[in-house]
């Protein structure tokens, strides 16, 4: 595999996974080698065909005397386009890898845009995007607009990617690295979004157009595998991490308020000011052991499922979640005191607002302080 640093141009390998496309394999191969050997950009062609009785494999083969960059690799097994798309990955030679459709919807003259975004830009993953400025989509009828834009929105809380469904994209081999690929259905993109290893993401606008030879594989098996697909996306560890944050800490609420209920029960009493320890209320002192029992829950889901940190020191991890708990809690603690004491918010329903308000405000100060630093990777 070339170096992308280095003086030599890197290998673009351009996979295409197939099912019935022989009559698109004349227009697409040409099309690409037109555009890329314009621009003097070394390439290769990878067909990824689950063995379609059209004869599609066989017409890569004939076009494969021309333009010898094109090779077909034939799959009898676990059939699929995400599946082939990975064991593209395997396939390929190049220092670049890069999906498309085989149906002429994804503009070939977008390529050397995209690997130029790799190559000279920097970025780990280039998308052609329909919904960036610039892009958009050509004949598509309302319903299917309508169901890519609510499958697109789904997804948007895994990633900052405008179009996290599309199938027209780069990335470098690096970002695979490590990275266990378990997709269903066609949104492969999606999958390697939310697991794989990369800083920089760029998108590329492009029109899509709908195809003109062969049939759409769209159907309701591929919708109810995308949302299977989504619903172990969501659940994957530092996927959606705000979402998870929010929701570890409200059992974390009922963490707390259940240990502090427990600790009255057997070591309290029916009034909250008879029993002391030194002259210190047992509430006082409840509260605080609550607290702890708290923050640890908050902690271990947290670094284990929220932000995936599981790679750093959990003792500096959990010393640093807990100055930034004890820290959210004085600026809960003083916020509350401006509203009530200062302020005079001491009535409703404009004490729950103020409540509201600072809760809104504490969480956004965790969250942070979570990401930013005590799971800092």
């Amino acid at each position: 595999m070339g170096d992308i640093s280095g003086m030599k141009a890197p290998l673009l390998s351009i996979i295409i996974p197939t099912f019935n496309e022989r009559g698109n394999m004349p227009l697409i191969i040409p099309g690409i080698s037109k555009v890329l050997g314009r621009e003097g950009i070394p390439y290769e062609i990878v067909v990824m065909d689950d063995d379609s009785p059209d004869g599609t494999a066989r017409a890569v083969k004939e076009l494969s005397d021309e333009y010898p960059q094109a090779r077909c690799i034939v799959r009898t097994t676990d059939r699929g386009l995400s599946p082939s798309v990975i064991q593209g990955f395997v396939e390929a030679r190049g220092d670049i890898y890069l999906v498309m459709d085989a149906d002429l919807s994804h503009p070939v003259e977008a390529l050397p845009r995209m690997y130029r975004s790799i190559v000279d830009d920097g970025a780990d993953i280039v998308v052609g995007s329909r919904h960036t400025k610039g892009g958009g989509i050509e004949n598509w009828p309302f319903m299917r607009r309508f169901i890519s834009f609510g499958a697109a929105l789904m997804a948007r809380p895994l990633t900052t990617c405008s179009d996290p469904m599309s199938g027209f994209f780069a990335i470098r081999p690096e970002v695979l690295k490590n990275t266990e690929l378990r997709p269903k259905g066609y949104k492969i993109l999606l999958e390697i979004l939310v697991k794989g290893r990369y800083g920089r993401i760029s998108e590329v606008p492009i029109t899509f157009k709908d195809r003109e030879v062969g049939q759409s594989k769209l159907g309701s098996k591929v919708m109810l595998n995308y949302i299977q697909h989504l619903l172990e996306l969501y659940l994957y560890p530092g996927s959606a991490p705000f979402f998870k944050f929010l929701f570890v800490g409200g059992t974390g609420m009922l963490v707390d308020l259940g240990m502090v209920s427990l600790l009255l029960l057997t070591l309290g009493d029916e009034r909250l000011d008879i029993l002391t320890f030194n002259g210190i209320r047992s509430f006082y002192l409840f509260q605080a052991v609550s607290f702890i029992y708290a923050v640890t829950w908050n902690f271990v889901w947290n670094r284990y499922w929220t932000f995936d940190a599981r790679s750093g020191s959990s003792s500096v991890q959990y010393t640093r979640f807990m100055v930034v708990a004890i820290v959210a809690f004085l600026i809960r603690s003083a916020l509350l005191f401006l509203a009530v004491d200062i302020l005079g918010l001491d009535y409703q329903p404009l004490y729950q607002i103020a409540l509201l308000s600072v809760i809104l405000v504490v969480t956004v100060i965790n969250y942070l302080g979570s990401k930013l630093w005590a799971f800092r990777k």
